[in-house]
């Protein structure tokens, strides 16, 4: 498999994940209020966050930091790729999210 594949691979794999967090919390991708608040949050949310969510053993915190680390790990993936020469995108939950990462 090319590394193009792989990127194209990871991406998608990637926003399955994150559709199914999303799913996991109630959360309508469609609606830009809900993905506008939930990019707050992800801004706003660190390591020490992290910990507490693991730490509380409550479904909700945890599925949250496991999409806020997923929200992560897409950024590193498409930055990696850019950093290569390939340009590579996520679907419709992903631009529905990251729409509001720059504002």
């Amino acid at each position: 498999m090319s590394q193009i594949e792989n990127h194209w691979a990871e991406v998608s794999h990637i926003e399955t994940e994150l559709m199914r967090k999303m799913t996991a919390l109630g959360l309508d991708w469609h609606d830009k209020a809900a993905m506008a608040q939930l990019v707050a949050e992800c801004k706003a949310f660190g390591p020490a966050d992290a910990d507490a969510a693991y730490e509380s053993n409550r479904m909700e915190r945890i599925t949250k930091a496991q999409l806020f680390a997923l929200v992560s790990v897409m950024i590193s993936t498409m930055e990696n790729a850019a950093l290569e020469g390939r340009e590579v995108h996520g679907g419709e939950v992903w631009e529905s999210f990251s729409k509001h990462l720059e504002a």
